[in-house]
């Protein structure tokens, strides 16, 4: 991403007509597509994923939130990739771009308390 985004300022330091700012959301939107393909089966741990105190707290919360943020994160990227190509005003991108995380990060909070009221965390 970072090359992506060099190779953009190069681009219009030397004064091709390019849309930085929409090509890099685009750039964005393709992470965050590419990251959705790779985020269902990220293990749980501290320093890679959707890490909230309820996934940490939760192997199951873990396991059900990323499968999720795997599909949403996808989706969003898509989405907002698509936005992008079809010149679509730049909040809905951005929306996508931040949509796709937090879609699941707030869900996380659900998938844990649903455990929370069936009596089924182990502590």
């Amino acid at each position: 991403m970072l090359a992506y985004i060099h190779m953009l300022a190069l681009a219009a330091g030397l004064g091709v007509a390019i849309d930085v700012g929409r090509a890099a959301i685009g750039g964005v939107c393709l992470s965050i597509a590419l990251l959705g393909n790779v985020l269902g089966k990220v293990r749980r741990n501290f320093y890679i994923g959707i890490r909230t105190a309820w996934t940490i707290a939760d192997e199951r919360v873990w396991n059900k939130t990323h499968r999720l943020a795997a599909k949403s994160c996808f989706a969003c990227g898509l989405i907002g990739l698509m936005a992008v190509i079809l010149r679509a005003p730049f909040w809905l991108p951005l929306a996508m771009v931040i949509a796709g995380p937090m879609i699941p990060a707030i869900c996380s909070l659900v998938f844990y308390k649903q455990l929370e009221r069936r009596g089924e965390l182990v502590s």
